[in-house]
């Protein structure tokens, strides 16, 4: 009885917190206004203790929500519709996010921990113009905690309470799926950074070579926890939903997607601007475009407008909420932009066609259009609903043949990039550094044309331009550990080492570059030569597919906290080893589901999936053959670390200024 009731007391606690923190940030995002109406600057200072107070409160509220969970307290609506006593401790810590207002919460969450630790890094590096920044995070935070306090309650009661919950969905009772939707939103969330300073610098004037050094971090950031979310969820869906692939061109994964492209378009194009002081007004476009993008990510997955395994079915007022706060932020943001964008004037200009300023642009020329593309692919079905009440599906086909000769472009641009100078290459010195490369590029494309005749022109294009990537990557790393090696007399470990320590972020660059052409690979490997079949057998039958022998040798019941399944096993005859697939039943929702059994080497998966039976001894098995699929795995590890690499190395001298050191122009 004491339990109960202490449940109940927290979870008020938690309910009182979280409207607490909402008029805290209200404080925050007005205090700053305060300040300047009635000309008493400290009162500005109040939205950085107000970010410390909102994330502490924030904090409070989400450990009462999981303490319901863990405590299966059914009195809460939202812990009685996602969890039930027999669900496993670790998914009803992730149950939090499980659905529709848990991850909300931590979606606001986020915000606020981003916040905070803004606040506490800009006391010395920008305090003039924290305050503002705060405010801008300020604002984006009562519009959460307005949707989540009035709309998309995850404190709300029901009383009385029920003895048992609904269960998890099961399709998220995976551990993919715990660590997907954090990372995530770690990315969505992580661009409200970099669009504050820009909110900022417009507002304020501030000047751009003091403010894009520190936003660089930011968004590398961003981009790095929204790269790990998109590679959890195509890790998730490839071994979890059962039909061999791993991105279907959903409009919810599209709508991850998108930000990734403009993010990734932000992120070079900042460093134009840090080294050349020259696209300022883009990069303002472009930050605010990749926040909006995630916006709209959010406002597809939680109105109700899009049926996806990813999105929630929610009420219209919720998605009508969601979109008017979007079309807010999108107004007043733009609408700065336009009469203040002009005050950031870049200071050089492009001198040279061919200089890595020039080839900057153009690959946020390509990331633009191809962002452009899958946004149009994406609402264009929803936008024929709305006005004509026609139904069309956008699929893989539009999206493969506008993406791949964009992402090809991409490639071979990434591939130049890193060997053409500032301002303006010498020609003759850059073919000779391409010759190579491009001999090994064009060799390796051949060879797949005249080995695999019958294959698509897009394998040997992309092997080709893959090959001419990682030759140039390689070959021209070798050539600074030549060169250190020739200046320091040095032991040739030590200069490889010592070459990536002393320019961790170029090279951190180099290695995520690196990690790209692998799954490049992957997705070439995986997306033209796969080989599928789906036969019955009986124990002892054998099947074949794409060389690979299997032997089926029976079925195996058993029984779990939360789920009854039926286990298939099937030996590789060529290797020895076994693969294990399931069929199983979720008594709560009595919900059939599919688990996978992979077996995998560096070359290929070999991945089944076991079907119904026909009530005999006879099992129907789909087995697919994937060949190069953990070079998409392998490659996005490959990229995370060249992140960490990149992130570790000591920011230059010009990134250090803060705004104290520097005279502002007249307001």
């Amino acid at each position: 009885m004491l339990a109960n009731s202490l449940s109940l007391n927290l979870i008020e606690l938690g309910h009182f917190c979280a409207y607490l923190a909402m008029l805290v940030a209200l404080v925050q995002g007005l205090a700053p206004i305060a300040a300047h109406i009635w000309k008493q600057p400290r009162l500005a200072q109040l939205s950085v203790n107000a970010s410390v107070a909102v994330f502490a409160l924030t904090t409070i509220g989400g450990l009462t929500l999981e303490h319901a969970f863990l405590t299966s307290n059914f009195s809460v609506e939202y812990v009685a519709a996602t969890s039930n006593t027999l669900l496993p401790v670790f998914y009803k810590i992730a149950a939090l996010w499980g659905g529709h207002e848990g991850s909300l919460y931590l979606w606001v969450w986020i915000l606020t921990l981003y916040t905070m630790i803004v606040g506490w890094h800009g006391r010395k590096q920008y305090p003039e113009h924290l305050p503002t920044i705060l405010a801008v995070q300020g604002w984006l935070m009562v519009g959460f905690f307005g949707l989540i306090l009035f709309l998309s309650n995850p404190f709300a009661r029901l009383l009385p309470a029920i003895a048992e919950g609904n269960d998890l969905n099961p399709l998220l009772q995976d551990p993919g799926m715990v660590g997907h939707p954090p990372m995530l939103y770690m990315g969505y969330v992580g661009f409200s950074v970099p669009f504050a300073f820009a909110m900022t610098a417009l507002i304020t004037r501030w000047r751009s070579e003091l403010w894009v050094g520190l936003i660089r971090r930011w968004a590398l950031i961003a981009w790095g926890f929204l790269t790990t979310g998109i590679l959890l969820g195509g890790w998730w869906a490839y071994y979890e939903l059962g039909w061999g692939g791993y991105w279907a061109w959903d409009p919810v994964e599209n709508a991850s997607f998108m930000p990734w492209l403009l993010g990734t378009a932000l992120v070079h194009s900042i460093n134009v601007q840090d080294r050349r002081r020259m696209l300022h007004a883009w990069n303002i476009f472009l930050v605010i475009s990749t926040f909006s993008l995630s916006l709209l990510g959010t406002f597809l997955v939680r109105s109700g407008v899009l049926s996806s395994v990813h999105a929630f079915a929610v009420d219209p007022g919720r998605g009508a909420y969601i979109l008017a706060f979007m079309t807010i932020v999108l107004g007043v943001s733009f609408g700065i932009f336009m009469v203040r964008g002009r005050y950031q004037q870049a200071e050089e200009s492009i001198t040279s066609l061919l200089s890595r300023e020039s080839l900057f642009v153009w690959n946020n020329v390509l990331f633009t259009v191809a962002c452009a593309s899958v946004l149009l692919g994406t609402l264009y079905p929803l936008a024929l609903d709305a006005f004509s009440g026609q139904k069309i599906t956008v699929g893989a086909p539009y999206f493969n043949a506008v993406m791949v000769p964009i992402f090809l472009g991409a490639i071979l641009l990434m591939a130049i990039g890193p060997l053409v100078p500032w301002r303006k290459a010498n020609l003759e010195r850059l073919r000779a550094r391409l010759l190579w490369p491009l001999l090994i590029g064009v060799a390796g494309a051949l060879a797949m044309v005249f080995f695999l005749r019958s294959v698509y022109w897009t394998g040997p294009a992309a092997v080709g331009v893959a090959l001419f990537a990682f030759a140039n990557l390689v070959i021209d790393f070798l050539r600074a550990v030549r060169q250190r090696r020739m200046q320091l007399k040095e032991p040739y470990a030590r200069s490889l080492i010592k070459t990536v320590l002393g320019n961790r972020r170029h090279y951190g660059g180099m290695i995520v570059h690196f990690g790209i052409v692998i799954i490049a690979l992957g997705l070439v490997g995986s997306g033209l030569f796969r080989s599928e079949e789906t036969v019955p057998l009986l124990p002892g039958d054998t099947m074949e597919v794409a060389g690979e022998r299997l032997r089926f040798e029976g079925v195996t019941t058993f029984h779990r906290d939360n789920y009854d399944a039926i286990q298939g096993r099937l030996t590789l005859l060529n290797s020895g080893r076994e693969v294990k697939p399931e069929r199983r039943r979720y008594p709560r929702q009595e919900m059939p589901m599919t688990e996978t059994s992979i077996d995998s080497t560096a070359l290929r998966d070999v991945y089944v999936v076991m079907n119904e039976s026909d009530n005999t001894d006879k099992w129907a098995f789909h087995v697919y053959v994937n060949p190069l699929v953990r070079f998409i795995w392998s490659g996005g590890v490959i990229i995370i670390s060249g992140i960490f690499l990149s992130l570790s190395g000591r920011r230059r001298a010009r990134e250090r200024v803060t705004a104290a050191g520097a005279v502002e122009p007249a307001k």
